[in-house]
């Protein structure tokens, strides 16, 4: 039976993406830099600390250092963000569907404390929530399964007893590890290489899921 629903936050329970990527290229306009490469798929869902270092010139890292560069860039981003935080399409219904069922949902995500609390309280989403976990609350990011791991033992349940809902290849990964149920969304990477990743099923967005259809799938 299915008891608990976690859900990455970037890209998975809001389509943000475009604006953390607008926020990457601001910081280097205001520095006077451009990026040596692209915050691509395969990056999504690292800690900033481990994604600066392929994107950033070392020059400005050394200069700068990555705490200073990670927490500006997400400065940059909530100020792009702002006002324009809407949850992913169908989420809103799932939530409801998911309370209705007495099934927890669970946010955990890479993102600093900031940053998932800016989404909660722009989305007013957090009522629906058992709570959340964040880069700040773990030792290893995706795809290291302690994110997942941690958000299972907050809510009380098995890894097994719970869906994980993610768009990055480090999520998936992180989820199947994790000994969850795995869907992905298909937001940031494509059907295909969500599943060779491990994901049970993809979907574009959470349109027409409910818990009961999510049994269906899953629980064969």
């Amino acid at each position: 039976m299915i008891k608990g629903l976690i859900f990455d936050m970037d890209g998975t329970f809001v389509p943000n993406i475009p604006f953390h990527m607008q926020a990457w290229t601001e910081q280097g306009r205001r520095h006077g830099y451009e990026l040596v490469a692209q915050v691509t798929n395969r990056l999504f869902g690292w800690h900033n600390y481990d994604i600066l270092p392929h994107v950033v010139p070392a020059e400005f890292i050394e200069r700068l250092g990555l705490e200073y560069l990670s927490d500006e860039k997400e400065a940059i981003y909530r100020e792009l963000y702002a006002g324009n935080v809407v949850l992913t399409e169908g989420l809103k219904e799932l939530l409801q569907d998911a309370k209705r069922c007495d099934v927890k949902c669970f946010v955990g995500s890479a993102a600093p404390r900031v940053n998932v609390e800016f989404v909660l309280e722009e989305s007013s989403s957090a009522e629906h929530l058992a709570g959340y976990i964040c880069a700040d609350d773990v030792t290893h990011c995706k795809p290291h399964p302690e994110i997942f791991l941690s958000s299972c033992e907050r809510m009380g349940l098995q890894p097994s007893e719970c869906v994980v809902f993610e768009d990055a290849i480090s999520g998936i990964k992180a989820g199947v590890a994790a000994g969850c149920h795995v869907v992905g969304i298909s937001s940031t990477a494509p059907a295909e290489v969500l599943l060779e990743c491990g994901a049970e099923f993809v979907e574009p967005d959470f349109r027409g899921m409910t818990i009961e259809s999510l049994s269906a799938r899953l629980l064969k």
